[in-house]
């Protein structure tokens, strides 16, 4: 029978309802998802996917986070509370040159009649604001050196900064020091505006001019809402109360440990080190730890007296020994200042031992390619000589066995095997002959200073010189940006004997690259560098247990004895500029390869080449390095490729052999501008942030030899000016080729004396085609040492 002309048609049938599919086929289900595959959940890949928190949970997060800001405001209100608290320490800062920090300070200070004190400049005044039961400590440095504004701001509880209602604030400038602070990591912040009323007497203008630079402060400090006209008497008395009333904000990698800006600092005929007093600030101190003095190094302390408080009234000078409330002495566990792990020794390994029918081989280890490996298991045993059950090298003393804390391994592979209980152990066996090498081999002396190699003497150029060098930097920067890694032979030159340190990879991302190889560049310190194999959970054991070992508690007034040099103190004015000395975690002292990101200044327009000289601020801490500069890639394989100059926008991973650092810091790169070490005209160049220290990071060096095509018959090239005789041609057949147009090929044969050769690719070449070819070579970080101003 016909159908209508309405009838049902089967082809013509629209689904109105596509997530209906109740019976659907295996062929259906594949047309309608097109080889789509379904990504699967975060719980099946193992990963650990926060779940929803029911309303019970939630309430008792709510509530354990709300008592921890109770108790940590608490904490902070019985450190400065009361006259005997800990002084506030507060740094003045002019963005402009018409102002004066001492006007501000006067202004701002001496309120009242019946207080004057008197300020100087660059100076530090404590002083005791009765009114308010509040001690503070100003702080005035030099305006004109940006270490010295660096270095009173990172310990000060509030930065006030002097805002001119006259003069702008000049990018070279202001805006320099406000964005080098910000960089650095700033406290609390007051901006002040100290001639607003002279400068505009109509108040409809103070409004204004108020307006505008409130405006510009929070661009900087969006939390800041107000600025203070010291003129007015209202505003100045809120601004006083408003210091000695608010609690600070802390600076994370400042109050990870503890710090002291001195009283007090002397010398004593009976005493060969110096002596410091001052009030504990950040986490504590433990007399086992090391110090750091900015500009001079590390050092042991012999000994942390504790003093009695002395109800409001300032000390000053140096206490009686019956002021004394408590004593810390160190004991044998105190670090020690080696730069570097021991020795390695070289032991000969019994092959009886490795027999397979060897239970006692079994449980030590397993033996592949000339290396011993170690099971994960018996790691809570303790041995004779208080280890703990580390995998440490045979003959390991006690002293050595300290460098190997949980993931750190500092030996090579091929001498290590757990140690076993033995009451009749031998006691050269124990590490008392390698402890006799060590003492004198490494004669360290505990009080002496931290010694770095002495840098090259600067010579200064004429001007005319100064700009052609300039010229040809920023010509090499500009080819590289252009044609990156190529470089040209000469027909004279041999490719095998300049290229030979050189090998061709098909791929740097995949690659197998040995962490440890054998190289004539290879610092000769990288096996003894701390070496770190999980840095994340190192840093966070090692600021738990320092937490736990506290025995110098904040706002406690301590007198600490360290062995450092007398000469320390020659330049040193405790009333002229803040001396500080920060306490070092465990391992803190020690050489590792460190990575930084880096971040060219947006006003810094000069070429940054890669191991350019330039000083590093990580924290407290300030290295003159020459840093190697990497992709910031994510390769599996963790090798990346070096780039030979930091263009700007771009940001770069910088690599540096440096102490290392268990804190999460900022880091400013400064560029020095005048002659020798210890000129302080720095020019800041970047910013960035400390990434940790992983010596796997593998920098390779990229160099590209390009050709010419004279020939090209479909897939076949013939290509010149690559090489310039045959023995290079075939010395590098192996190596493949590419182009810039993304085909890739290989070298076929040699073709007569002058270098030609014969090259096959994937696809036909154009005759606008360049032939290339990649080789790498290893590129190793360089050491750093310690700026001394």
């Amino acid at each position: 029978m016909a159908r209508g002309l309405n009838s049902h048609r089967k082809t013509l049938k629209k689904d109105h309802k596509p997530f209906k599919s109740k019976h659907a086929t295996k062929g259906q289900l594949k047309n309608q998802f097109k080889g789509k595959v379904e990504k699967k959940s975060g719980t099946s890949l193992g990963n650990n996917v926060p779940k929803p928190l029911s309303k019970t949970a939630r309430k008792n997060l709510a509530r354990q986070l709300k008592e921890n800001k109770i108790l940590e405001s608490k904490l902070t209100k019985k450190l400065f509370e009361g006259n005997s608290g800990a002084q506030k320490i507060i740094t003045i800062i002019c963005l402009t040159n018409d102002l004066s920090p001492i006007q501000i300070a006067n202004q701002l200070f001496n309120q009242d009649e019946d207080t004057c004190t008197e300020f100087q400049y660059p100076g530090v005044v404590n002083l005791n604001v009765k009114k308010m039961r509040s001690n503070l400590k100003v702080i005035l440095p030099n305006q004109n050196n940006i270490l010295h504004i660096l270095d009173a701001a990172k310990n000060s509880d509030f930065v006030v900064f002097g805002i001119s209602a006259t003069k702008e604030i000049e990018p070279e400038h202001g805006e320099t020091i406000l964005r080098t602070l910000l960089a650095q990591g700033i406290g609390s912040v007051i901006g002040v505006l100290p001639n607003l009323v002279t400068a505009y007497p109509k108040r409809n203008l103070q409004l204004d001019v108020k307006q505008s630079l409130q405006s510009f402060f929070n661009h900087f400090f969006p939390a800041e809402d107000k600025l203070y006209s010291l003129e007015s008497a209202s505003d100045n008395a809120n601004c006083l109360r408003y210091i000695c009333q608010k609690f600070p904000s802390s600076v994370s990698w400042r109050d990870s440990r503890g710090w002291v800006v001195a009283d007090k600092a002397e010398c004593r005929d009976q005493y060969e080190g110096i002596i410091v007093e001052g009030t504990c600030r950040g986490t504590g101190f433990n007399v086992n730890r090391l110090v750091h003095i900015p500009g001079y190094g590390d050092f042991q302390v012999e000994k942390i007296e504790k003093l009695n408080k002395l109800n409001g009234k300032h000390r000053n000078e140096m206490q009686i020994d019956e002021d004394i409330e408590e004593s810390y002495e160190p004991d044998e566990s105190q670090d020690t200042l080696d730069e570097l792990n021991p020795e390695p020794i070289e032991e000969v390994v019994d092959e009886e031992m490795w027999d397979e029918s060897n239970p006692q081989a079994s449980s030590l280890g397993v033996r592949s390619e000339g290396k011993i490996y170690f099971n994960d298991d018996d790691d809570d045993k303790v041995n004779s000589n208080g280890t703990g059950g580390k995998r440490i090298p045979k003959g390991t003393s006690e002293y050595q066995s300290r460098w190997l804390v949980e993931d750190v391994l500092d030996e090579d592979a091929s001498d290590l095997e757990v140690e076993v209980n033995d009451e009749n152990e031998d006691e050269n066996a124990k590490g008392g002959v390698f402890d006799e090498a060590i003492d004198q081999n490494d004669q360290l002396t505990d009080d002496a200073i931290t010694e770095y190699a002495d840098s090259e003497m600067h010579i200064d150029l004429s001007p005319e010189e100064e700009e052609r060098q300039l010229e040809e930097t920023r010509q090499a920067a500009k080819d590289d940006l252009e044609f990156p890694d190529e470089i040209e032979l000469q027909p004279g030159e041999s490719a095998v004997e300049k290229l030979s340190s050189y090998r061709g990879v098909k791929s740097l991302a995949n690659c197998d690259w040995k962490v440890d190889e054998q190289d004539a560049e290879r610092p000769s310190i990288w096996n003894r560098l701390l070496r770190v194999s999980n840095y994340k959970a190192t840093k966070n054991r090692v600021n738990k247990e320092f937490s736990k070992t506290i025995q110098i508690y904040p706002g406690d007034h301590i007198r600490l004895y360290i062995k450092a040099p007398k000469f320390v103190l020659e330049n040193v004015n405790v009333s002229v500029k803040p001396f500080c000395i920060y306490e070092l975690l465990q391992h803190e002292h020690k050489l590792a390869v460190l990575n930084f990101s880096f971040e060219s200044w947006e006003e810094y327009e000069k070429p940054i080449s890669n191991k350019d000289t330039m000083v590093v601020q990580y924290g407290f801490r300030r290295q003159v390095i020459n840093p190697v500069f990497s992709q910031a890639s994510n390769n599996k394989n963790n090798v990346h490729k070096q780039e030979n100059f930091h263009h700007l926008g771009n940001t770069t991973i910088a690599t540096a052999i440096a102490p290392i650092f268990f804190t999460n810091a900022p880091v400013i790169f400064f560029k020095p501008s005048g002659s020798g070490n210890n000129n302080l005209n720095l020019e800041l160049i970047g910013k960035g942030t400390y990434l940790g220290c992983d010596h796997t990071r593998i920098v390779a060096q990229r160099i590209v030899l390009t050709g010419h095509a004279v020939k090209i018959h479909k897939k076949v090239v013939t290509v010149r000016y690559m090489f310039f005789n045959p023995r290079d041609v075939n010395y590098f057949k192996a190596v493949g080729l590419f182009t810039r147009s993304g085909r890739s090929g290989f070298i076929k044969e040699s073709l007569g004396t002058h270098g030609y050769f014969k090259a096959t690719f994937d696809g036909r070449l154009t005759s606008q085609d360049v032939i290339a070819m990649s080789l790498y070579k290893r590129t190793w970080p360089e050491i750093s040492n310690l700026y001394e101003e």
